[in-house]
């Protein structure tokens, strides 16, 4: 079903030609919430330095990625009393809607009440869209909103009556897309699905445990890995094989190592947490496969749901509770540890000589990078933020539950193709 703008999703678009860079995946394309090149605004609000305002229908937590010119995110609504999960597509230049399309409720799963089952943030690659729910049900679409295939997990797998929802994000791989099953009955995969089919291409058991943790794939060595924290360990997997190289953490058992933090990864060393709420552990990786070297781990424990964002040296640690923390990336030194205020979901972002940082109450504050503390500006869009933004260009793209905006200064002048 292809639709053209709403009516409550006219707010309003300052219409400035744009190249958009490619933000093609939760936290970006190399998952570590980097905008490299990037010198995004320092201040903005709901009336100022707002490129375009869409609504969208019903709400949800996941984040837009960006693929050229168009934005896409997802979204739950109901209607008469009857779910939908939309997939929308934007004209990332002024906010037109595209197209947006609902391939059917599967398995009508249970979720927080802060969240629903539009959590999960879509993969996008030239040819193709990879968008999920909180239900593990998985589709492919065009750019173009044509419907390719759509896999349910819970089909396949069965219903394990999730407590809280399936919060993991697809990963494109070579040969296929990477949806882990991980839950606190068991069995648990590793799985990979077919890009053309979306069937299952391949899959590794795994110990009992639930995660909510996206995988994040390294490069590294001359080889490439899949890293996946859950069960109280993070374990590197061989992208090409999908064979176990190593673990890290002695977690074992049912209920073990339930998490949501994903791992980042910057100069050779990996920054993770074994469980939620768990010290941070930073590990250095090696070649041929062998198990990593453990430089540090914090003294007091990381975030429950914010994963840290690892820039020029520090790991900048975003707690629940509105409290920013830096370390230092070699040592694991606390350099500061400020409040900032509100309650946190989000994910920050690093750009240029900047952290963008977002609570629940919609605020986003912009501190300097570096082992001292600065904050440099606080900018409000009067509704709740739990998704990470994506960026594009010089360009934030903002999900609040409802909204999706873009901001941008309107007199910057962007290349054209």
């Amino acid at each position: 079903m292809i639709r053209g703008i709403t009516r409550r999703s006219a707010a309003f678009s300052l219409g400035t030609p744009l190249l958009a860079a490619n933000w093609p995946q939760w936290r970006g394309a190399a998952g570590d919430g980097v905008a490299r090149g990037a010198d995004p605004l320092l201040y903005w609000s709901r009336g100022r330095n707002v490129r375009w305002r869409m609504g969208l229908p019903g709400w949800g937590t996941s984040s837009p990625v960006v693929w050229g010119d168009r934005v896409f995110v997802t979204s739950e609504e109901t209607q008469e009393g009857n779910k939908r999960l939309w997939t929308l597509c934007f004209d990332g230049a002024t906010g037109r809607e595209l197209w947006r399309h609902d391939f059917g409720l599967g398995v009508n799963q249970r979720a927080h009440e802060k969240s629903n089952l539009a959590v999960n943030t879509p993969a996008v690659t030239r040819d193709a869209v990879y968008v999920a729910f909180g239900n593990a049900d998985i589709a492919r679409y065009t750019h173009d909103g044509k419907l390719v295939w759509v896999t349910r997990y819970m089909s396949l797998f069965g219903d394990p009556k999730m407590a809280w929802g399936y919060g993991v994000s697809p990963v494109v791989l070579g040969d296929s897309i990477l949806f882990p099953w991980d839950h606190h009955k068991g069995p648990c995969y590793l799985a990979g699905l077919d890009k053309q089919t979306g069937a299952v291409a391949w899959k590794v058991e795994r110990p009992i445990g639930t995660a909510h943790a996206t995988p994040l794939v390294v490069r590294h060595h001359g080889q490439t890995e899949i890293l996946v924290s859950s069960k109280n360990r993070l374990t590197a997997f061989d992208a090409a094989t999908r064979r176990e190289l190593w673990q890290y953490g002695e977690g074992s058992g049912p209920f073990n190592g339930e998490i949501i933090v994903s791992p980042v990864y910057g100069d050779g060393v990996v920054f993770c947490q074994l469980w939620r709420q768990s010290p941070i552990h930073a590990v250095r990786l090696r070649g041929n496969g062998e198990p990593p070297d453990k430089l540090w781990v914090s003294e007091r424990p990381g975030p429950q749901e914010p994963s840290p964002v690892y820039h020029d040296g520090l790991l900048y640690s975003w707690m629940d509770n509105g409290i920013l923390v830096c370390l230092d990336g070699r040592t694991g030194k606390e350099h500061y540890r400020e409040r900032l205020g509100g309650n946190a979901n989000s994910s920050p972002v690093a750009a240029g000589d900047r952290i963008y940082l977002s609570n629940n109450d919609g605020q986003t504050f912009v501190v300097k990078a570096g082992p001292r503390f600065a904050l440099l500006a606080t900018n409000t869009l009067e509704e709740r933020i739990t998704a990470s933004p994506a960026v594009a260009d010089d360009d934030l793209l903002y999900r609040t539950d409802s909204f999706l905006y873009r901001i941008g200064n309107a007199t910057r002048k962007v290349a054209l193709p």
